[in-house]
């Protein structure tokens, strides 16, 4: 007969250790369905850095805008879908 392992509870603390904070932020999200930063700026033919900066919102207001359209245009999941 095989032995059963003792289990313990999981804690709030282990799952905050696991869980990630961001985990729905933008980049893991992407990242998650196979866009890395590399990716991305083949796909939209740009440098991955100006991506990177997409990414962390440091781009002007209208470069932000162009890169999204750009990105919606052709598929890529921007917005987290709704779940009930």
């Amino acid at each position: 007969m095989r032995d059963i392992a003792a289990t313990k509870p999981v804690t709030i603390e282990m799952v905050e250790a696991v869980l990630s904070v961001g985990l729905n932020d933008l980049e893991p999200r992407l990242i998650r369905h196979g866009y890395s930063a590399k990716v991305l700026a083949e796909l939209l033919n740009v440098r991955t850095s100006e991506i990177n900066s997409f990414l962390h919102s440091q781009l002007p207001p209208g470069r932000t805008e162009d890169l999204r359209d750009q990105m919606l245009k052709i598929g890529i999941p921007l917005y987290a879908s709704e779940r009930n």
